[in-house]
């Protein structure tokens, strides 16, 4: 991983993932719209909060790399 563009998207894609990590987790916690309560009566709960927590780190991300890339312009 020498590349100078790896090294700069992997650190925002980690970022977001935790920050969708951490969105669903509130989510979750909060219960919002009384998801928790819907996930946890589901005869499968861990399939619901891996699909959930799956979409949530995807396109957290992909925004924290989106991000980091139009920001390239900026530094040089």
């Amino acid at each position: 991983m020498s590349h100078p563009l790896m090294r700069h998207m992997l650190l925002p894609a980690l970022a977001g993932a935790l920050a969708g990590l951490a969105a669903t987790a509130a989510l979750l916690a909060l219960d919002v719209g009384s998801l928790r309560t819907l996930i946890l009566g589901s005869s499968q709960p861990v399939i619901a909060v891996g699909l959930l927590a799956s979409g949530f780190v995807i396109t957290f991300g992909s925004a924290a790399i989106g991000t980091s890339i139009m920001s390239l312009a900026d530094e040089r």
